[in-house]
């Protein structure tokens, strides 16, 4: 296990983290409100700028890289991205490997000051969760209608941050999008909880691995068997690129 000392260092790092980040969020999110008239390209530039210096900031302070592997395996086409939820750095860091990208958030989330309006200013689907199958039948038909004009639509299946070794179901509700517009979903493998856990103050110093799968086709499949394959191909390549050390630094055994 890591010495106090060494703990001590981490989270002084990691504290030193924070400021700029923050300024640099509030920063953009404002920008993005005051270039909502401004063409999607202009507001989806300032997106990128804040991706690369929040990354930036995340290896310079704290030493938290990263590898890709698997950029061939994108498709040219728009798609669904699914992946693990384990860290906030998959928030940030994945819409720079798929750009442009389309978030589906809950409608009241909009409603913050400069973060919602922010949301609101890269086109991010809105959802009221509590109309049921109103709300399934307006996801289907907006993702459709930004797929086609080449987005690329990103989705977390288990619905909320899972700690490494834990999982949660999968829902089916991506798979449904899939199935019905006729769009691949690429599977996302990565370890960024290991590094950055969810509840974590420290951010461990380290390289996180980011994999990306082969596209899986719709056609033919049933939601269920395409959530079934998503699942198993995420589970069994995040188990074997996770860091055994690195879990017991966290305590994970």
């Amino acid at each position: 296990m890591p010495s106090p000392l060494y703990k001590l260092w981490l989270v002084i790092r990691s504290t030193l983290f924070w400021p700029p980040f923050l300024l640099v969020t509030l920063t953009a999110a404002l920008f993005l409100c005051l270039l909502m008239i401004m063409p999607f390209s202009v507001r989806i530039a300032v997106v990128r700028l804040w991706i690369n210096i929040s990354l930036g900031l995340l290896q310079a302070i704290c030493g938290l890289k990263y590898v890709v592997e698997g950029r061939e395996n994108i498709p040219k086409n728009g798609f669904i991205v699914m992946s693990k939820h384990s860290s906030t750095w998959e928030t940030i860091a994945l819409q720079k490997f798929f750009d442009p990208m389309i978030w589906v958030v809950k409608r009241e989330l909009t409603w913050i000051p400069l973060f919602g309006w922010g949301l609101i200013a890269v086109n991010a689907i809105a959802l009221n969760r509590g109309t049921g199958r109103k709300a399934i039948n307006q996801l289907i038909e907006q993702s459709k209608r930004r797929m086609d004009e080449g987005r690329i639509l990103m989705l977390f299946p288990e619905g909320t941050r899972v700690m490494p070794k834990q999982q949660k179901p999968f829902k089916v509700g991506g798979a449904i999008i899939s199935q019905r517009t006729g769009y691949a979903v690429l599977p996302i493998a990565h370890n960024a909880g290991e590094y950055w856990p969810r509840h974590s103050w420290i951010k461990w110093p380290g390289t996180i691995r980011v994999v990306i799968g082969k596209p899986i086709d719709p056609e033919g499949k049933e939601p269920a068997e395409i959530i079934s394959l998503v699942k198993d191909w995420i589970l069994s390549t995040g188990e074997e690129i996770s860091d055994p050390q690195q879990l017991k630094n966290i305590g994970i055994s």
